[in-house]
């Protein structure tokens, strides 16, 4: 395995750091909420930020009682408002060096 991947973890491994069973990590991939590296189960790999995904998705399911559908809508749009926030942000600062002269 190659360096670019040291960081990943396998599918068993997301399994274990969520505590949940194969077939609900496969739910969530199915419903593209974390879309691992790789073929089949056994070549999988997920990167940290997907291990975040996975277990914010499995927060949402078990707390709000949230479909998985729901939770991959959900899930897209608190993302492309966090994009939305750090763009505002940067043209904020870029705004301010010629607003503040």
């Amino acid at each position: 395995m190659n360096d670019t991947y040291a960081t990943y973890l396998s599918f068993s491994e997301v399994c274990l750091q969520t505590g949940v069973a194969e077939n609900v990590v496969v739910e969530i991939i199915e419903q593209g909420i974390v879309e691992p590296v790789g073929a089949s189960p056994a070549e999988w790999l997920f990167s940290p930020a997907m291990l975040i995904r996975t277990k914010k998705a499995l927060r949402l399911h078990r707390d709000l009682e949230v479909n998985w559908a729901g939770i991959a809508l959900a899930i897209e749009l608190l993302s492309e408002v966090e994009q939305l926030r750090e763009q505002n942000r940067y043209l904020e600062r870029r705004l301010s060096r010629f607003v503040d002269q």
